[in-house]
């Protein structure tokens, strides 16, 4: 039988001593640079921000807790080790890919080539299966974190699409540091075990190591603690934060849970390694560039209604967060009085008592929520775009990244 509970506690303590770790902190400090980062643009942008950086953090420490738990515990099932992961091959081809495109930073593309060339040419001395389940489960755990987050790490936009149009839009961004409990084999002569082993089922692992064994010998498994970091990145314009995150990590999970079940066929049978390794880069662009194209080709969400003044996002601390205000939410009166466009919201607020009753349609449905205003007066809502602002992101959807590059350097 598994042992599923001793493995799940030794995971856990492994995973709360490696927060005490110099490297963990490391890491978290490049997380809360990349959050200040994402504050200031917003500030920049719209004078104000909507998040804090404290809270960020805290749960980017948690969720990724949590996200290093999870994949680990999936690596230790399917019998991942660090002996033949080629992590040294891999981290110099996803380096070189970043410098045609950041987004080529992923062991999807990196992990997949490295898993290519040992196929086709036998180098370098990897072991393929072992290497695309790394892959398939970094992703799973992803698709679960981004999952979860909810509104954590969506930043509003305004950006100018390709016909013109200035539209409300959110960039999504979250950045976690993953306490990873990863095994590594090691051959001890044979005989009795070293006391304190866990003896595991005859069915495992999953993904056996090739490393061969000299005669007389047995592996047994250690546990190294190592700390990495997941980053997710993607825009939401046709489609709120809340959905299109729910797609991303839907679509992204099943991309996982396909080349996971790849990986442990192509264990089995050899002729499965080449689609196998194939499927790692090319899934992964395939789902990107898919959804990419659909967000942008569909209609924007966060433009102004014909009547009353649509929410963009609400502002960290103010009546408008405490009362629950949503992105796409219409504002459409504020104690009795009409709203239908911007200044019609400004005077009602200049005339609003401390408690005020404010009306807003959500789903086509009419809401009423009552606000206590603090003695600045403050609302607390970015609005969507009116068209005439001064400062914007532009976008165009990227179709062939590495072709691009190539007709970028040596195209005339």
């Amino acid at each position: 039988m598994f042992p599923w509970l001793d493995i799940l506690g030794v995971i856990i303590s492994r995973t709360v001593a490696l927060y005490f770790s110099p490297t963990f902190w490391a890491i978290l400090a490049l997380v809360i640079f990349q959050y200040w980062q994402m504050q200031r643009n917003q500030q920049r942008m719209f004078g104000v921000h909507s998040y804090s950086i404290l809270q960020q953090v805290f749960r980017a420490a948690g969720y990724g807790m949590l996200g290093g738990i999870l994949g680990s515990f999936i690596m230790m099932v399917f019998g991942i080790t660090l002996n033949q992961l080629g992590l040294n091959y891999i981290w110099p081809v996803a380096i070189a890919l970043m410098l045609i495109n950041m987004r080529f930073l992923c062991f999807a593309y990196a992990g997949g080539l490295v898993a290519v060339a040992n196929v086709l040419f036998g180098w370098p001395e990897v072991n393929v299966p072992q290497v695309l389940a790394l892959v398939a489960i970094l992703h799973i755990t992803e698709s679960v974190l981004i999952a979860i987050s909810n509104r954590y790490g969506a930043v509003p936009l305004i950006v100018k699409k390709e016909d013109g149009r200035l539209v409300g839009a959110f960039n999504l961004q979250n950045f976690w540091p993953l306490p990873l409990v990863l095994l590594t084999a090691v051959a001890i002569p044979g005989g009795d075990l070293p006391g304190g082993t866990l003896k595991m089922p005859e069915w495992w692992p999953l993904i056996p190591t090739s490393l061969e064994l000299n005669e007389g010998q047995r592996w047994i498994y250690a546990t190294m603690p190592v700390v990495a970091a997941l980053g997710y990145a993607d825009i939401a314009v046709a489609s709120s934060p809340d959905k299109r995150r729910r797609q991303s990590a839907l679509h992204l999970g099943l991309y996982s849970i396909i080349l996971l079940c790849l990986a442990v066929l192509s264990a089995r049978f050899e002729w499965v390694k080449i689609f196998a390794a194939l499927a790692s880069p090319l899934g992964h662009e395939y789902l990107i560039q898919r959804d990419s194209q659909r967000e942008m080709a569909g209609e924007p969400r966060f433009v102004p209604p014909e009547t009353g003044v649509m929410v963009l996002d609400t502002i960290y601390n103010t009546p408008a967060r405490a009362a629950g205000l949503q992105p796409g939410d219409i504002i459409t009166g504020l104690n009795a009085l009409a709203i239908r466009r911007p200044v019609d919201l400004a005077l009602a607020l200049a005339q609003a008592p401390e408690e005020a009753w404010l009306e807003y349609v959500r789903n086509g449905r009419l809401n009423k929520r009552q606000l206590k205003f603090k003695p600045s007066g403050v609302l607390g809502v970015i609005l969507v775009p009116n068209g005439d602002e001064q400062v914007y992101a532009e976008i165009r959807t990227e179709r062939f990244g590495l072709t691009d590059w190539l007709k970028r350097k040596f195209g005339r």
